[in-house]
């Protein structure tokens, strides 16, 4: 018995990840008020995950730091990164609710026409692709962001006029993510957001599809 309750004790004082700052969503008083709770539970889940890629790996993890590395591993590298295998992925967000998922995201499932390496193919089915939502509950809360964060302001009135993710809001973040403290909510929500629409190329998809078809 006594082995037992010290054995519970000594669990007790480890914290869940180690080194880890714990992220409270609802610390942001505009999350509490965009999302309902069981929104945000779906909001904490895709965090969870995305914190348990970016710290894969290392001791004591400082959570800030470790995104910071993973952007500016992105920034540097001269070639294409996938940080999550697709089926993973897609896996884990078809898990959420459809409420939760909806809040950001929608599949495109079918494509209708798809040019790549002088081949063009029409009409293929079952060829998901992971969008952000321009007009979704995670935009309406960017947009109240947006009235004091003049990043944020951009970045959701960019989403409504090219009606998706443009190639420069992309570009830019990775880039600069030295300008962002990975430990605050809005910052650490969009980050996550961003890694998760992190796609596979047109051509990546097309091995695998065309793969799966044989």
């Amino acid at each position: 018995m006594k082995i037992i309750l010290i054995i519970s004790l000594a669990l007790l004082t480890i914290p869940p990840i180690l080194g880890q700052e714990n992220l409270d969503l609802r610390s942001d008083g505009l999350i509490s008020k965009t999302f309902s709770e069981k929104e945000i539970q779906g909001l904490e889940s895709m965090v969870r995950y995305v914190d348990n890629l970016v710290t894969k790996g290392k001791n004591q993890p400082d959570i800030n730091n470790a995104y910071h590395l993973f952007f500016e591993k992105i920034a540097q590298s001269t070639e294409y990164n996938v940080p999550i295998k697709e089926t993973e992925k897609y896996q884990f967000l078809k898990n959420l609710d459809s409420v939760q998922f909806s809040v950001v995201w929608r599949f495109v499932t079918d494509i209708n026409m798809l040019s790549i390496r002088d081949t063009v193919y029409r009409n293929l089915d079952n060829f998901p692709q992971l969008v952000i939502k321009p007009f979704s509950i995670y935009m309406d809360y960017l947009e109240e962001v947006g009235k004091e964060d003049s990043y944020f302001n951009v970045l959701q009135k960019n989403f409504e006029a090219a009606g998706g993710f443009s190639a420069g809001d992309a570009y830019w973040f990775p880039r600069n993510h030295s300008a962002f403290d990975f430990t605050v909510p809005k910052n650490r929500l969009w980050a996550v957001i961003f890694i998760l629409r992190m796609e596979e190329t047109y051509e990546m998809k097309l091995d695998r599809y065309l793969a799966n078809k044989k």
